[in-house]
């Protein structure tokens, strides 16, 4: 997004089936949001430079029909059932235009299963955890921070509760860098990215220096 900022769109899970007036907008996103015939819009740029509308179950589309293809390639064989990990806070009409999503990239039988819920299973198969364990897990994405509450029993694990926010996780992390940066520029040196499409640049070196710092504390 550093240099094609005009042509990207991002952020589709915090959009899709949203009436338009409970979308909370994000300054730093480089496409607008519109309504039209009672339909939720991104609008951006096409190649061409000519404006692009796309509804946001065609931003999720693009991208499941991707992991559809690249999965297919991998397996050797055509797919058509799919589990999708939402957030536990999508509401019903998020759900139903997540499967509306995912029926235009060509699944046929599509499954959810919340996010914090996924996240304790996966857990559970790289760690081994003690029979009779209580266990708390924190799940910290690029736009959801998800909690699930579990107990081991003979091996099986047990979900006990889960909730999540879907406004706090890694893209809410990379703004608090953002405004930080941004305000010493302003202070120090008069200079208000805000005002200008260097807010991007700044953006992305924000969520460069979160994956730098990341990195250093995995390996240390």
């Amino acid at each position: 997004m550093r240099h094609k900022f005009e042509y990207t769109v991002y952020d589709s899970k915090r959009i899709i089936g949203k009436e338009f007036e409970r979308i909370a907008t994000d300054p730093l996103w480089p496409f607008t949001i519109s309504m039209s015939e009672e339909n939720v819009y991104l609008q951006t740029k096409a190649c061409d430079g000519k404006p692009l509308l796309k509804r946001p179950e065609e931003i999720s589309a693009a991208l499941l029909h991707h992991i559809k293809t690249l999965s297919e390639q991998y397996q050797s064989k055509i797919l058509d059932e799919v589990v999708i990990t939402i957030p536990s806070e999508f509401s019903k009409k998020q759900k139903e235009a997540t499967k509306t999503a995912a029926e235009m990239a060509g699944w046929k039988t599509i499954h959810f299963i919340p996010e914090p819920v996924a996240a304790a299973f996966a857990y559970f198969m790289e760690i081994e955890i003690p029979n009779q364990s209580n266990i708390l897990i924190c799940d910290c994405g690029g736009g959801t921070v998800d909690i699930c509450i579990a107990k081991v029993i003979n091996d099986r694990i047990n979900v006990l509760a889960f909730n999540g926010d879907s406004y706090l996780g890694g893209r809410d992390f990379d703004k608090v860098l953002y405004n930080h940066f941004n305000a010493i520029l302003k202070h120090k040196y008069g200079i208000n990215v805000k005002d200008s499409n260097r807010k991007y640049i700044l953006n992305q070196q924000c969520q460069d220096i979160k994956h730098n710092l990341s990195t250093a504390f995995e390996d240390s």
